[in-house]
């Protein structure tokens, strides 16, 4: 077969005109890699930080100084840790160790740092011990963690235990050892495949629904089954929520085969009830059904259907906390998170998964749900019936 250089040519020629009267995927062609390069730059090159933690101070000092508070401010210097508030002595009659864990347990920080009453005293002990060859003497210092995500509680530690080296490098030109009690609070037994585990859920119920909506609405589009649904007794709002049925269990199905094979496999934590993980899988797939719906409406051909699947994927891949901590996002791209239904949808099923939560404490993931479901039915029943 003789290849004709003048219609490979023609050929080309007329696909990159037609680029001219489709403005939207021109645009597509360029914004949606600057796109993803912004975002996985700043992203993976992103380190945790602004790490909320509540600080109990309670150390005495010792002679003329106290080294507890030297290392609160080499921890306000490092910008890891967020210090919500710092409890001192003086707040003895709150008891606020108990006052903190419990704030830890109510996920409202990530940990608190404890300086017990001679923290000053055992360091400076510890350090003319070693300088005379004699026994070593721990430091009182102990941290009460949300060990949930790995990497923010490997952060946390690290944080700490560098700060007070530093610290004693500059003032006493020694490195010794430093002895750091750490309590889990949750997740005493946590890897990074249950960190992992519910985020994949949470893709899977957002992404095979999306996409399906997309190809199966393109597809009926094509072959104008959707105009003769329309035509029929069933209304806009009959055709979106068979739909959402429909596709919603396809996302539980998933999501239940990546729960089991997750504890088969690899023994991943499943906490609390995993009815309640795939509830809130289910809620984001119906949501997730109904944007799918509502895109496929606005674009004016198949190719425009599909290039919104990177525009939702890439942002919620990158930005939900899948792969790693909201924290380790650079703060000007973190208030997008709060935006996408994913990131409540991971948030719920880990605080389910590793943390044990119910329904009660998980309300507020469950309510954001069911608000983005019932709006992306709405929205999508509004832009059928316009269609119609």
């Amino acid at each position: 077969m003789r290849l004709k250089l003048d219609r490979i040519l023609a050929i080309a020629k007329k696909n990159l005109k037609s680029l001219r009267h489709d403005r939207r995927t021109a645009g597509f062609i360029f914004i949606v890699p600057f796109m993803m390069i912004l975002i996985f730059g700043y992203t993976f090159g992103g380190d945790v930080e602004n790490i909320p933690v509540y600080i109990v101070n309670l150390d005495g000092g010792f002679g003329n100084q106290s080294l507890s508070w030297m290392i609160i401010d080499k921890f306000n210097e490092s910008g890891t840790l967020n210090i919500i508030e710092i409890y001192s002595m003086n707040d003895a009659a709150l008891d606020p160790a108990n006052l903190t864990i419990e704030k830890v347990r109510n996920a409202e920080a990530w940990a608190t740092i404890i300086f017990n009453e001679n923290f000053t005293r055992d360091a400076v002990l510890n350090i003319a011990s070693l300088r005379q060859g004699r026994a070593f003497v721990p430091s009182n210092m102990s941290i009460y963690l949300d060990g949930t995500n790995p990497n923010v509680a490997n952060a946390i530690i690290r944080n700490v235990t560098d700060s007070f080296q530093s610290l004693l490098i500059e003032r006493y030109h020694m490195t010794p050892p430093v002895a750091i009690e750490t309590e889990m609070i949750y997740g005493e037994d946590t890897e990074f495949i249950d960190f992992f585990a519910p985020g994949v859920m949470g893709l899977a119920g957002l992404l095979v629904t999306f996409m399906l909506t997309i190809v199966t609405f393109v597809r009926e589009r094509s072959t104008a089954t959707l105009e003769r649904l329309l035509t029929t007794p069933a209304t806009e709002a009959d055709i979106v929520l068979g739909y959402a049925l429909s596709f919603g269990l396809i996302a539980l199905a998933q999501s239940t085969v990546i729960l089991l094979t997750g504890m088969i496999l690899f023994d991943i934590q499943i906490v609390g009830s995993p009815i309640l993980a795939l509830l809130i899988i289910y809620l984001l797939g119906v949501g997730s059904m109904g944007m799918g719906l509502m895109f496929s409406s606005i674009a004016k051909n198949e190719l425009q259907a599909v290039q919104f699947v990177p525009l939702v994927f890439i942002p919620s891949i990158l930005l939900a906390g899948i792969f790693w901590p909201l924290e380790a996002i650079p703060e000007f791209l973190r208030p997008i998170s709060y935006f996408i239904p994913l990131t409540y949808a991971v948030d719920g099923c880990r605080s389910v998964m590793i943390r044990g939560w119910d329904v009660g404490d998980v309300w507020i993931q469950l309510t954001i749900l069911i608000l983005f479901a019932l709006a992306m039915l709405l929205l999508s029943t509004l832009m059928l019936r316009k269609r119609k």
